[in-house]
């Protein structure tokens, strides 16, 4: 089973699967230069993913789940200092030390980064972006590429094949773009798949759409899945385990549907009081996060709800 180290008394969760890690870190942390120093983004992270697990790191902006999902897949900037005690993707120790090398992609690890129209090339058409991924991945012909391309946006809900590979991403919609990154991520048959907030840019309904077929996807593929988001219900309900980061610490560790109950940091279950539900459907005022001391015995102060 694989171990989600958390920080303080509480004992680590067993949460993977028998095959072990897929992905195993220890002791990251990522620090950014400043005019009188550098800030850290992320301190002593340590985490683990089974083969085939979903696993969900969640935070208010700002955490540093961003900077410690971009450190595992070695995409951040030369400033950025990483340093960890370990760090090994399906078995292989990884360097992330941006300033060892210009940052390339790792066999096996695929992203699907927050903002897909930024993402995606402007100039390509998707077609000719997805291709190129499908023939990069596998030796085959042209025509075989574009075949396979189709079935791709088909299992990604993109039946109008014809048009999507025509377009270039400008053309489509939010919801289109994003699904259409979600094909090209696991065209490439990746072992593990980091999301970063997927559903950043989408209404309440696509979000549970995408998360659903994100979710479904890598289930069928046994796909490893890290997702980044601040929306805690919602990855609560589509992953197998979640990990809550806060000013750059990790938190709470745990099994997603045993969270609320075993979860021991206050700011873990601020986060879940803060969500609005039917129960607070007469109140004046939601729940807020108004304080939160990361002190022994740290307690939320929150705001009472009539």
């Amino acid at each position: 089973m694989t171990e989600h180290p958390v920080p303080g008394p509480r004992p680590a969760q067993r949460l993977g699967t028998p095959a072990g890690p897929l992905l195993e870190v220890r002791g990251l942390t990522v620090g950014y230069p400043i005019p009188d120093g550098e800030s850290v983004a992320v301190r002593d992270a340590a985490l683990s993913i089974g083969v085939g697990e979903q696993v969900a790191l969640v935070g208010e902006s700002g955490s540093g789940k961003t900077s410690l999902a971009m450190a595992v897949a070695g995409f951040l900037g030369g400033s950025a200092r990483v340093t960890s005690e370990l760090l090994a993707f399906d078995g292989v120790p990884l360097d992330r030390n941006p300033r060892a090398g210009v940052a390339r992609r790792t066999p096996g690890m695929a992203v699907v980064f927050q903002d897909a129209m930024t993402s995606l090339d402007p100039v390509w058409s998707v077609g000719s972006q997805l291709t190129t991924v499908v023939r990069s991945a596998t030796r085959c012909s042209r025509r075989e590429a574009t075949e396979r391309a189709r079935e791709w946006l088909v299992r990604v809900g993109l039946t109008d094949t014809r048009r999507v590979l025509r377009s270039r991403p400008y053309e489509l919609s939010g919801g289109m773009r994003q699904r259409a990154m979600l094909a090209l991520a696991l065209a490439g048959a990746p072992k593990l798949l980091i999301a970063d907030e997927p559903t950043s840019a989408l209404d309440a309904s696509l979000s549970r759409a995408v998360m659903e077929l994100l979710q479904q996807l890598a289930t069928d593929t046994g796909t490893s899945l890290l997702i980044v988001s601040h929306d805690i219900r919602l990855c609560q309900e589509f992953s197998d385990a979640m990990v809550v980061m806060y000013h750059g610490e990790i938190v709470d560790a745990g099994p997603s549907a045993e969270l609320e109950r075993t979860a021991t940091h206050p700011y873990t279950r601020g986060l879940l009081r803060c969500v609005p539900d039917l129960d607070a459907r007469h109140a004046h005022r939601l729940p807020t996060l108004d304080t939160v001391d990361t002190g022994v015995g740290a307690e939320l102060v929150r705001t009472s709800v009539a």
